[in-house]
């Protein structure tokens, strides 16, 4: 793949996917997560409300170590937070475009992540969720892939979110055939273009200290 361009200013290097999406595979939690990400496509394209597909990704969040405890969860899984995070999942699902030609948007998701709490940990959680939901526009955002992304200063900003998610979005878009080339290749569990740039940015910031070296 041709290199990446992270707005923290300096170039990722995508070398040896297919053996770095092999590793993450043998982890039981995220084998499962992405089980569950294939079947809450499914669901989706099935017809299944994206209310219904919310409760599944809830608790399947946790199965990437999401920080968020169960009275968090219950608080999104019912009103006015369950509404607040299906008015996210619109606004994300619009795509680059569709923010491009909203200023407020940013401004908008800022907000929304405000008002689901204020826990410390609310970015790295929600996004554990909205990854089930929008594999193509929101990546798993635990501390590690935040700082690889934007750099260290930057990680806990209150527009880290939505500076990651337009990142993302935009990365998948360009890179999308070479993607779907790696995931056509990964036998363990279907992946989406962004799953594959998602599991990789976790591979390359943080989840390479699991495994031998890659030469």
């Amino acid at each position: 793949m041709d290199p990446i361009a992270l707005p923290s200013g300096t170039t990722w290097h995508l070398r040896a996917a297919g053996q770095k999406l092999g590793y993450r595979a043998q982890l039981p939690g995220a084998r499962v997560y992405d089980l569950v990400g294939r079947g809450v496509r499914a669901a989706k394209a099935r017809g299944v409300s994206d209310a219904d597909r919310l409760m599944f990704a809830l608790p399947a969040s946790w199965l990437v170590n999401s920080p968020a405890v169960s009275k968090v969860l219950r608080r999104w899984a019912l009103p006015p937070h369950d509404e607040t995070c299906l008015a996210l999942l619109e606004v994300l699902e619009g795509g680059p475009d569709a923010w491009a030609e909203d200023a407020g948007t940013a401004e908008s998701v800022r907000l929304a992540l405000a008002s689901l709490g204020d826990e410390p940990y609310v970015t790295e959680a929600i996004s554990k969720v909205m990854a089930l939901l929008a594999p193509d526009v929101v990546p798993l955002m635990p501390a590690p892939a935040r700082g690889f992304v934007l750099g260290d200063g930057a990680k806990d900003a209150p527009d880290a979110f939505m500076r990651i998610v337009e990142w993302f979005a935009r990365t998948v878009t360009e890179h999308r055939v070479a993607l779907e080339g790696v995931a056509r290749e990964h036998r363990e569990v279907e992946l989406t273009a962004g799953g594959v740039l998602d599991r990789l940015l976790w591979f390359d910031s943080e989840g390479h200290r699991h495994f031998p070296a890659i030469p």
